[in-house]
This record gives C-alpha cells, structure tokens and sequence, in this order.
C-alpha cells in the first residue's frame, strides 16, 4: 500500500510540474504576443510622424507648391528680403545665380532624415558648383516660413528646383545616394 501512495505522490509531482511549465509557457506567450502589439504600435506612430522610410514621388505635392513657384518666380527677391531665413537666402542666391537647387528638410531627430544626410553628403562633392544643397531643419524657428510655404508635412521631404524657380519634383522619405544621384541627373538634364 505504501506503494501506492509512493506512486500517486510522484504522479501528483510531475503533473505539478508539468503545470508550472504550462503556466510558464502562457507567461512566454503572453510575453511575445505584448511585444508584438508594441512593436507594431511603434510602427504606426513611426510611420504616421513621417520618420519612417516611406517614400513615393508625390505628384499632388507639385499642385500644392505651384503657388510658391510664381512667388519664386515672381517677386522672390521682394519676398526675401525682409526677414529671410537663411535657407531663403541660400535658394534666392542660387536662383539668381542660374543654378538648380536641392532643397531638403530634415530633423536631427529623425532616423531616417540623419540616413539621408548621410547619402547628401556622398553625393554633394559631385554636384559641387552645379546644384546647390539647401538642407532645412524643420525645428529651427527661423525656417517656419520656408516650411509652411513649402507645406511639408512628411520628413524627410526633399524639392528639386529648376534654375527659373520652378519646381519639377518632390519627394517624400528616404532618398538612398544612388535615387539622388539619379534625381539631380535628371534636374540637371532638365528632365525632372
């Protein structure tokens, strides 16, 4: 009989045991499934902020800087002279110069905006003396302006500009060197 409850109570044991594994495996599943829904809260609010690496051209961003274009075209250097940014100065100084700009606005906050940099950087040097580089911190109150006529909601945002202050292409993200590379070619080809 002694063996019998011997036996039950290493049964009950084991089971036991297996119950405290079970219990630790709902905890580990309850884990993975909370870091999951973190994970992807995280990329929402990444995405929806304009810090993610979205990026497309956008087509309807031309139709919301035509205003701006005349205004450069027009009367820029009215518009400029009174308590321009120096981001408004560097554009009207290569406008009038005769040369394209590449206008970006950026964070040193932003991830991918420090990415980018990176890629304008490595390109600048090529493009030296043909196409000036305007990079725009969107925080800096001085460029409030700059930001709102240009209506960038997205970081990074970058705006290539034609030498007559046109604007031919805007696009939103992350440029990697190479799309640069190919995007002020084609500013310079006057193909944008």
């Amino acid at each position: 009989m002694a063996d019998f409850y011997e036996k039950s109570f290493l049964k009950a044991r084991r089971s036991g045991g297996e119950e405290k594994k079970k219990e630790g495996s709902r905890a580990g599943k309850i884990l993975i499934v909370s870091l999951a829904v973190l994970a992807s809260l995280a990329f929402l609010f990444l995405a929806d902020c304009g810090c993610g690496e979205q990026s497309g051209h956008k087509e309807e961003m031309r139709a919301e800087v035509e205003q701006e274009e005349q205004e450069l075209k027009g009367n820029s250097s009215q518009s400029l002279q009174t308590t321009a940014s120096p981001s408004q100065k560097a554009i009207e100084s290569a406008l009038q110069a005769g040369r394209p700009v590449f206008l970006n606005f950026h964070s040193n906050q932003c991830i991918p905006c420090k990415e980018m940099e990176k890629a304008i950087e490595e390109v600048r040097p090529e493009y030296e003396g043909r196409v000036a580089f305007v990079v725009v911190d969107v925080y800096d109150p001085a460029e409030m302006v700059l930001c709102d006529r240009f209506q960038v909601r997205v970081i990074p945002t970058s705006f290539f500009i034609r030498p007559d202050g046109t604007v031919v292409d805007a696009y939103e993200g992350l440029l990697r060197a190479p799309e640069l590379r190919n995007m002020l070619n084609r500013l310079l080809a006057g193909q944008a």
